[in-house]
């Protein structure tokens, strides 16, 4: 053990109901000065030759995670001695090799367990150290390991919500203890930090019985202690390299998506451990499922200006909560028309905003006039025509709505219905225009997923764009032309980004699959699987290619290629393909339309978990003489739980015959 003490702690042995818990203080005026948000930006402490010294204390602050007109919440947070308060906590950050030595000052009244102060070596485990009220204990620990970790506090015991328990040596954002958290950071011996990487903390605020945090009185997510829009904006240059490391300090998965760009994974860990993934295991994604306590680390390159977004997918995470009226009093007519900012009414939480600046010269003018629709690019080459519908009453009183595709010179009738919406295929390296008709009672906002797209085109209302010139959404009976040409073949999702209301569980999204030119895709060979939801946000349920049933899949024996598209509300889905009850195999082709490199394309058990905003392509083999029931097993987990109570996961068998 490398643990230090200034002074002896003791541990008390008693029931769980008899250890009192700290919750922060309701008062009208706490006399707690107002916490900043920490950007982690400055390295805590004090580095003399191979130890770094900090000093922190355990305190009640106060913090406005939606800027000065939100809520002024209480909580508990690391705080650097010396320095202004911020939330979450200080970063530690040190070469590999360095003694790291930091005093800890609980001035609660409770006790509390520090954890995460430690090496993170393979095989240590987790180490903690006891604080009781009032206590000074010095912690020492070599590091070792180079990687992206977290440290963070638990007030004893833990505080546990009905329906999600939380382990008791878990980070886990209840009852105040959401910001009590702070980097850690290991970076190879005889190395500084990456110029410009930043860091990026997710964290969780709850407290069921505060109804202060005005879209959603149960918690709050937060990105370095603030949430959309109060998140802040991240700035670079095109052609900027950008580096950042992503710390979940959560107990829920969040699937994490960048708009307009694709980014490399370089590096996952679990909390404890961290592992830096060699080339040739590194992947190409738009939309990474971070699991609960992880870590991720990730570069990109910031080849178009414009504006962009890099949020959780979990809409629950991302948009204000339904019936939960928006931060500003709305007139009817703004509620009906573009000129409802969804960027800053409808999107809140787990959300930050970048903005990418053209580089200097006539080349990034003309870049700078793409991205602000000033120069609609080069003309095209096909028209696509897409309607949005709507029909009352499709879901109960729930309206259900649709993207359907215009096939000849006749629109379809304004509330036609397709569960999910149109498939489009488009070709790459073609240039395309698609016409976005509005036929539904409010704005619309359609985002191309994973589209390397201009930013005027990319589909989030009030945001979309450069500089002052932004898209607003498209009003009903309004129109807009997107044009893209795609940069590469594969399988994409279209959907609507103004999550207001059950807008995309009654039916607004679909697949967009990009071929390679001259090349139809085989439909005997080639299929789509869409997986999202269908109904109100109180009664959706799975469905599969638009249906809440099975229905069966007819595939003749031979090579399959499947394409699968997930784009639910806030679930996560296992897809399993099995014979019988065995699981079967298959080669993994492809993640969110970029194609595996060779080494990751290996047979492996046919199964699958992912989240909203990803997609994947794998081969099946369908024999023709091995007996047998073959299916695709389709297993969801709603977040946090089934709304409706359910104890069982729900699982969709689709069968498949073989013809």
């Amino acid at each position: 053990m490398y643990f230090a003490y200034s002074v002896m702690v003791a541990a008390l042995v008693v029931s769980g109901d008899a250890i009192p818990i700290a919750r922060p203080s309701h008062r009208s005026a706490p006399p707690s000065p107002l916490a900043q948000f920490e950007d982690f930006r400055r390295a805590a402490g004090t580095l003399v030759g191979d130890t770094l010294k900090a000093s922190f204390s355990i305190r009640e602050v106060r913090w406005r995670p939606e800027g000065r007109t939100g809520a002024d919440l209480s909580a508990f947070a690391f705080v650097e001695n010396g320095q202004a308060a911020k939330v979450p906590g200080p970063l530690l950050r040190a070469p590999a090799g360095t003694l790291i030595q930091v005093a800890l000052h609980n001035t609660l009244g409770v006790q509390l367990m520090v954890f995460g102060l430690q090496d993170h070596a393979a095989r240590r485990g987790r180490d903690s150290v006891m604080l009781a009220a009032g206590a000074h204990a010095t912690v020492s620990f070599r590091v070792t390991a180079a990687g992206t970790y977290y440290y963070w506090a638990r007030v004893r015991p833990a505080v546990r919500h009905p329906t999600a328990p939380v382990p008791d040596d878990w980070p886990s954002g209840e009852k105040g203890e959401g910001p009590l958290v702070g980097a850690l950071v290991v970076d190879a011996a005889r190395t500084a930090p990456p110029r410009g990487e930043r860091i990026l903390l997710i964290s969780r605020w709850l407290d069921d019985d505060d109804p202060r945090v005005h879209h959603d009185p149960a918690f709050k997510m937060m990105i370095n202690g603030a949430s959309w829009p109060t998140t802040e904006r991240l700035r670079y240059t095109a052609g900027d390299t950008v580096r950042w490391r992503i710390i979940n300090a959560t107990a829920t998965q969040h699937p994490m998506h960048l708009h307009g760009f694709y980014f490399t994974v370089t590096g996952r860990g679990d909390g404890t451990l961290d592992t830096l993934l060699a080339d040739s295991l590194q992947r190409r994604l738009v939309t990474e499922r971070m699991l609960p306590n992880g870590t991720m680390s990730l570069t990109w390159v910031a080849e178009r200006p414009g504006n962009w977004l890099f949020h959780c997918h979990l809409v629950r995470h991302m948009a204000l909560m339904q019936g939960i009226a928006p931060r500003r009093a709305m007139s009817a007519n703004e509620h009906a028309t573009s000129s409802v900012h969804h960027a800053e009414e409808n999107m809140a939480g787990l959300v930050m905003g970048i903005h990418v600046r053209p580089r200097a010269g006539a080349s990034g003018a003309r870049a700078f006039a793409l991205a602000a629709g000033r120069n609609p690019g080069v003309p095209a080459v096909r028209t696509l025509r897409v309607v949005a519908t709507e029909r009352a009453n499709v879901f109960g009183n729930t309206p259900g709505h649709s993207f359907v595709l215009q096939r000849g010179g006749i629109a379809p009738m304004r509330d036609s219905m397709q569960f999910p919406g149109s498939t489009l295929e488009l070709q790459r390296g073609e240039p395309t225009a698609i016409t976005v008709i509005n036929r539904l009672s409010s704005a619309l906002a359609v985002h191309w997923h994973g589209m390397e797209i201009e930013s005027w085109y990319d589909g989030v209302g009030g945001w979309s764009g450069a500089g002052t010139s932004v898209r607003p959404a498209i009003a009903p009976g309004d129109s807009f032309v997107v044009r893209l040409t795609p940069a590469r073949a594969g399988t994409f999702i279209y959907h609507t980004h103004d999550e207001a209301g059950s807008e995309l569980s009654t039916g607004l999204y679909g697949a967009l699959i990009v071929n390679e030119p001259g090349t139809p895709r085989d439909t005997t060979r080639d299929h789509v699987i869409v997986m999202g939801l269908l109904g109100d946000s109180t009664t959706s349920s799975l469905a599969v290619n638009g249906r809440t049933s099975a229905v069966p899949l007819a595939l003749v024996p031979g090579v399959h290629r499947l394409r699968f598209v997930s784009i639910p509300v806030d679930e996560e889905i296992a897809v399993a393909f099995v014979r019988d009850t065995t699981v079967q195999q298959w080669r993994s082709l492809a993640r969110d339309g970029a194609e595996l490199l060779p080494a990751q394309q290996a047979m492996g058990a046919a199964r699958r978990t992912v989240s909203a905003g990803q997609t994947f392509d794998v081969e099946v083999m369908i024999p023709p003489d091995v007996p047998g029931e073959y299916a695709l097993r389709f297993t969801t987990r709603w977040y946090p739980t089934d709304s409706r109570g359910r104890q069982a996961p729900p699982v969709l068998r689709v069968p498949i015959i073989v013809r």
